[in-house]
């Protein structure tokens, strides 16, 4: 064409280009993963500050008198899980609490270190769906499902080895 054929009728397109779908779905993937990462991180986190309150509790329990094998059914630990956590409790001093309020307050903890625990299953079962559909797709490699994932490299071929991502796993 020449530089005065273009204002004799000829028309040019001057719209942005439709994003290329690939693109698309390796940034939703990243923030899908990074989003994921940063909930098992934090999940994580509120495990190990619940399980130290559920050991101090058992543990001001033991100093407050009660029997190790009542503690044990409380807790659903065994009686040398609960052994070990009032051997570690060497500090502590009898509190005078009625052995009703400890067993209570270690039931009540249980059921929410459980809810956790079931919690974190549920996003550890999301990233592997997540890394199943992008390794599928190849819309991101392995080295960068790494980085995202916080896993190793060969974690992430071994984990989605055979693994059926559920359809929508990333959006379209």
């Amino acid at each position: 064409m020449h530089g005065d054929d273009r204002r004799e009728g000829y028309y040019r397109y001057r719209g942005t280009p439709a994003p290329d779908k690939t693109a698309v779905q390796a940034e939703k993937t990243r923030k899908l993963l990074r989003d994921n990462r940063q909930r098992i991180s934090f999940n994580a986190t509120s495990i190990r500050a619940l399980s130290v309150r559920l050991n101090q509790q058992i543990g001001q329990a033991l100093c407050d008198g009660m029997k190790v094998t009542r503690l044990a059914a409380a807790a659903e630990l065994s009686r040398w899980a609960v052994r070990t956590v009032g051997l570690s409790a060497d500090d502590l001093v009898p509190s005078g609490v009625p052995a009703e309020e400890h067993l209570a307050a270690i039931h009540r903890l249980k059921a929410e270190l459980n809810e956790l625990e079931e919690s974190r299953a549920a996003l550890e079962d999301r990233r592997l769906n997540l890394l199943a559909a992008a390794r599928r797709r190849g819309v991101l490699d392995d080295y960068e499902l790494a980085a995202l994932s916080g896993l190793q490299r060969e974690t992430i071929k071994k984990m989605t080895w055979g693994i059926q991502p559920e359809a929508g796993a990333i959006p379209a």
